[in-house]
């Protein structure tokens, strides 16, 4: 039985997660069936753009409706988005007589919960993080301070309505299951990129190794942003210590981030230009430049909230044959590296414990059965087509039978 929903996205398809973690599942499932509008909150966007966006979505069978996103003042200025995004949501779920609301994380949460008094709808909350904790963790907001409340009261609300919810990570279900209403109602599923994709770029290691001037050397790549929860400081350290063991090693940044506080913290650490690249590519590429390296590098500051979370960025670096270096602590990652022998852990941020996983990764990446691992473990555990979108599919088939959920 298929689904007739509205996806509520607090961000803008300027932003290229959302075209990855967004749209890609969408589009799988309106192949699968299921009627799709997507509503987004855009800043400015021309013309030739829109219609570029539009077309896109257009193609994979999905109606987008978008808002102004509003940035300042921060707290009224969301407040404004939430309470405008609610009235839209309940207007669209009238208008098309959609059968429920996919809400993306904690805002569209509150927008939904807006919506429920003005239109009948089944909510899927899709829970990307621990948001209060996550603001709290980081600095931002006081615990028990008004912001933080109010997401929290947001966060259980949306709970206890909800009649499907998705979690990034199994760690992370325990501390939601006393604020559901009922029987467990959770689907599990991660971050997932398009296996295939990045794997059949492969072939392109001998082309990619060589537009890079990377000659013989190993070389480990990190993809992705900077600061925040992207520890670069430790990153850099770590490097280095991978250096004292293999002094050849290249180290390659694929960001659309500005690389500053990268590069000054590899210049800290007396790693010179030669040593290192940086290059900017898009989604669609970064197979191709995954293909250069040996090692895949994952570091996210360990803290309570991100036991909610999974980075995109370990199932592409699997894809692509991999083994990876991460924080430990983070969501189920810890349990996805050792049990599938395709990683290394950073236990603890000194001299010793970098040396150590280095050490641990670079085994791994002498061993010749390790690439084919790599990619069965990210086949079987965080493949768009193959975990992604069918689990997707059967929470939207669930709820459109308007049956209980069972735990996966």
């Amino acid at each position: 039985m298929s689904l007739r929903v509205l996806y509520v996205c607090y961000l803008s398809l300027e932003d290229p997660l959302v075209h990855s973690q967004v749209v890609a599942y969408l589009a799988g499932l309106t192949e699968r069936g299921h009627t799709v509008h997507l509503m987004t909150f855009e800043p400015r966007l021309n013309p030739e753009r829109t219609r570029r966006f539009a077309e896109k979505l257009g193609r994979h069978g999905i109606a987008w409706h978008r808002r102004r996103y509003h940035k300042r003042p921060s707290l009224p200025a969301t407040a404004f988005d939430v309470i405008a995004g609610g009235f839209a949501a309940a207007r669209l779920v009238r208008r098309h007589r959609l059968d429920a609301v996919h809400a993306r994380n904690h805002m569209p949460a509150a927008m939904a919960l807006i919506a429920a008094w003005f239109a009948r709808f089944r909510l899927i909350f899709d829970l990307r993080g621990l948001m209060a904790e996550e603001y709290a963790d980081a600095g931002h907001w006081k615990r028990g301070g008004v912001p933080y409340r109010l997401t929290q009261w947001v966060q259980r609300a949306a709970l206890r309505r909800a009649d499907g919810v998705v979690t990034l990570t199994e760690a992370v279900r325990p501390h939601l299951s006393e604020a559901m209403a009922g029987p467990d109602t959770t689907f599990v599923i991660p971050c997932c990129p398009d296996i295939e994709r990045i794997a059949e770029r492969s072939a392109e290691r001998a082309a990619a190794r060589a537009e890079l001037d990377v000659g013989d050397r190993p070389a480990m790549v990190y993809v992705g942003k900077f600061t925040g929860w992207y520890m670069e400081r430790e990153m850099a350290d770590f490097v280095a210590a991978a250096r004292r063991l293999e002094p050849e090693l290249l180290f390659l940044i694929v960001t659309q981030a500005d690389p500053a506080p990268m590069l000054s913290e590899l210049d800290r650490c007396d790693i010179g230009s030669g040593d290192y690249r940086v290059l900017r590519a898009e989604p669609e590429d970064i197979g191709r430049y995954l293909a250069a390296a040996d090692v895949g590098v994952s570091f996210v500051r360990p803290c309570f909230s991100k036991i909610s979370s999974s980075p995109t960025k370990i199932g592409e670096y699997l894809a692509a044959g991999l083994p990876v270096v991460s924080t430990a602590g983070i969501g189920d990652v810890d349990a996805l590296l050792r049990e599938g022998r395709v990683g290394a852990l950073v236990e603890d941020f000194s001299a010793e414990g970098y040396e150590a996983a280095a050490g641990a990764v670079g085994a791994l990446r002498d061993d010749p059965a390790v690439p084919e691992r790599c990619l069965a473990v990210a086949r079987q555990r965080l493949s768009l087509r193959d975990v992604g979108i069918p689990r997707y599919d059967a929470l939207y088939r669930r709820v459109a039978a308007g049956r209980s959920l069972p735990a996966r």
